[in-house]
């Protein structure tokens, strides 16, 4: 049985992998991402990552960097006239209809009608 003081460090050791994880995440965002990929780059074994992200944000990896994307084209159909095309690449996805799909599947509506019904 671990006390209290590991467990602690535990969790802490869990929250920090877990904001480094969330830190790469954002700031590659737009690029091709793999689980080994992830592995590789910070330098642990892609489960405990998961682990790691889903005790802290109750995302796995690859789900925080879905909807993280899916942020950041909602902000880019919104504040520009970009074609959905462009901002499916521009987010990292790598088709149109895969974007398109998780856009819908995530938001509710298509990305050109919510560029529609939300921007100005």
């Amino acid at each position: 049985m671990m006390d209290l003081a590991q467990l602690d460090a535990a969790g802490s050791h869990a929250v920090e992998i877990a904001e480094q994880t969330e830190a790469y995440l954002r700031n590659h965002y737009a690029e091709a991402l793999t689980n080994t990929l992830l592995a590789d780059e910070l330098h642990f074994h892609y489960n405990y990552l998961t682990r790691c992200m889903k005790r802290v944000y109750g995302l796995t990896p690859m789900e925080y960097l879905t909807d993280y994307r899916l942020e950041q084209a909602k902000l880019l159909l919104l504040k520009t006239e970009i074609p959905v095309s462009a901002i499916a690449e521009r987010t990292g996805f790598e088709s149109t209809a895969y974007f398109s799909r998780r856009f819908t599947g995530k938001i509710g509506i298509s990305p050109l009608r919510y560029r529609k019904r939300y921007s100005r």
